[in-house]
């Protein structure tokens, strides 16, 4: 059953909210990488991504391979990327591939949004 990727981006503040939707795999790549230019950042005064994993049923290598990508290029731009939803098997996969070392994992976004508020001032 293949389950059609799409991204919906929307911002609040300084940070930019990405709602994922449908499997991260070969499919998606071409739609998260083309997005935006990641290595030149987020733009307009952003320095937070908040990636939305609630719609995300399944993730493979090549959808891993693109997340490390994108959080890498922000990283040196001097952005923090947050994500919400990734079920617990996601989690240990994340964190086995090092992706936890780019990304903040939290429960919702309402706790990603409190926690940059504190970084903001």
């Amino acid at each position: 059953m293949d389950s059609q990727f799409r991204a919906d981006m929307r911002t609040h503040v300084k940070t930019v909210i990405i709602d994922l939707y449908g499997d991260l795999s070969n499919q998606s790549e071409e739609g998260l990488l083309g997005l935006r230019e990641w290595e030149l950042g987020l733009g307009q005064n952003k320095r937070f991504l908040i990636l939305n994993f609630t719609q995300v049923p399944y993730i493979n290598s090549m959808g891993i391979a693109v997340l490390i990508r994108i959080v890498r290029s922000l990283m040196k731009t001097g952005c923090q990327t947050f994500a919400y939803g990734v079920t617990p098997h996601y989690q240990k996969l994340f964190r086995m591939v090092g992706l936890t070392e780019y990304i903040m994992i939290y429960p919702d976004e309402y706790s990603i949004l409190q926690r940059i508020e504190t970084i903001q001032e």
